[in-house]
């Protein structure tokens, strides 16, 4: 099997936006958590996701042999995305919270202006290709891109156990901000108690 990354354009952002949320749905614990479905996940996301794609700064990765899409990172400029909006009466409202008190922790160590730091917002492996380092290409190939755009870092939200051990261990980022699930409140709730492992949610940058 042979896969390749590329840019990933506005031609293929549908491809890219059904593999993504529908892996996100499956497998991420914080929507698990929140018990937010495949189809208002793709409503609530759509626009925001068609606007990263338009910065191009995301990349795809693609099965050579059956030219299907395997994978995605969605990544944009982290400066658009430090005080996200909390609407009142959303089921998305804990997921923008618990983002901007990890902005906020970021921003006690950092001050960024645009163009400083690609965020990795989003990153996703078909499970049929799981396991095979597609990942890992695929930010290599995003962090390559951010470097030619001339952004200085990029940050990463890791909200599951494999993406921490890969992007802190194996690409040797610096933890900057972290909440842990069980402490983290939201209108006198805590909503992502569930969570066990991994423990935390962190914010991570590493240097272009």
């Amino acid at each position: 099997m042979s896969v390749k990354t590329t840019l990933l354009t506005p031609d293929d952002s549908e491809a890219a936006f059904e593999l993504a949320t529908q892996v996100f749905i499956e497998g991420s614990t914080l929507h698990l958590a929140l018990g937010i479905g495949l189809e208002e996940y793709r409503e609530y996301l759509r626009p925001s996701f068609e606007a990263m794609i338009a910065e191009e700064l995301s990349v795809a990765a693609w099965d050579d042999t059956s030219g299907e899409m395997v994978g995605c990172v969605i990544a944009t400029d982290f400066h658009q995305h430090l005080n996200p909006t909390i609407a009142k009466n959303c089921k998305f409202a804990p997921l923008a919270a618990l983002t901007r008190k990890l902005c906020a922790q970021y921003q006690r160590v950092r001050t960024i202006k645009p163009r400083d730091a690609v965020l990795v917002d989003m990153g996703v492996v078909a499970s049929s290709h799981a396991g095979k380092g597609i990942y890992q290409a695929m930010r290599h190939a995003a962090q390559s891109i951010a470097k030619e755009k001339k952004f200085t870092s990029v940050i990463g939200e890791l909200s599951s156990a494999s993406t921490q051990h890969v992007i802190l261990n194996k690409f040797g980022h610096q933890k900057l901000a972290e909440v842990k699930f069980s402490d983290f409140e939201f209108e006198g709730q805590r909503p992502f108690r569930t969570i066990t492992e991994p423990e935390s949610i962190i914010l991570a940058e590493g240097r272009l």
